[in-house]
C-alpha cells in the first residue's frame, strides 16, 4: 500500500466509513442532505486500523502541547489513545454544557497554569461549528489551542485556520483523488461530492 495514500485507502476499504450516493443523498441532519458521509466511528471495529490512525494522529501533536482534549463523541476514543501514546493529560469536551454536578462542559482537570497549549482531537471536521465552539471556550479560559483531526470536509476554512493551527490526516480533496484512482468513485461522482459535501457524521 502506498504510504502517501494509506490513510485514504484505509478509509475507503473499511466497511461503513465511506458512505455515498450521488443519486439518493444521505440525510445527516433534519433537512440537510449530502452525497457523502465519512463515519470515522466505524474505524474502531478494527484494531489495526484504529491503532494506525491513532498513531498517525499522535504524530501531528505539537510536542509543546500540555494536554489532549477529545470532543464528544467521535474524538473521545482517539483522544484517549493519543493521550496515552504522547503521555499527556486528557480532558474531554461535551457537546453541550451540563447544568448540574461537576465539570459543566469539560470532563477532567484543565492543566495549570493558564496560557499553555491544548491539542483538541476530533474525528471529522464538518461545518467546523463544534471545533470552533471548543476552541473559543479554551481561549476564553486562557489557553492556546491546536486542532488535529482525521478527516476534514472543509480544507477551505481559511478564516478559522488563520487564527489557530488545524491539521488533518486527510480531507475531501485527497479522498476524492485516491477514490477516483482506485475506482471507488467515478469522475462525475467526484464533481458532485466536492460541490455538495459540507457536513460530517455526528
Amino acid at each position: 500500500m502506498d504510504q502517501k495514500t494509506k490513510i485514504e485507502s484505509l478509509l475507503l476499504k473499511t466497511p461503513g466509513v465511506i458512505n455515498y450516493s450521488t443519486k439518493n443523498y444521505i440525510e445527516v441532519q433534519p433537512g440537510v442532505m449530502t452525497p457523502l458521509v465519512v463515519n470515522i466511528k466505524n474505524t474502531t471495529k478494527n484494531f489495526k486500523t484504529r491503532r494506525y490512525l491513532a498513531e498517525q494522529l499522535a504524530s501531528l501533536v505539537n510536542p509543546k502541547s500540555t494536554c489532549i482534549c477529545g470532543i464528544e463523541s467521535g474524538g473521545s476514543y482517539y483522544a484517549s489513545i493519543i493521550a496515552d501514546i504522547t503521555k499527556k493529560p486528557l480532558i474531554l469536551f461535551r457537546k453541550e454544557s451540563k447544568e448540574y454536578g461537576i465539570g459543566k462542559r469539560i470532563v477532567g482537570t484543565i492543566p495549570s497554569p493558564k496560557g499553555k497549549l491544548i491539542t483538541i482531537i476530533d474525528d471529522v471536521i464538518g461545518e467546523g461549528k463544534i471545533s470552533t465552539a471548543n476552541v473559543t471556550e479554551l481561549i476564553r479560559l486562557g489557553y492556546k489551542t491546536d486542532v488535529c483531526a482525521i478527516f476534514s470536509y472543509l480544507p477551505e476554512m481559511k478564516e478559522f485556520m488563520s487564527k489557530i493551527r488545524i491539521i488533518t490526516l486527510s480531507d475531501i480533496n485527497k479522498l476524492c483523488k485516491v477514490g477516483l484512482k482506485s475506482g471507488h468513485f467515478k469522475e462525475k461522482d467526484v464533481a458532485i461530492i466536492k460541490k455538495e459535501c459540507r457536513y460530517s457524521s455526528r
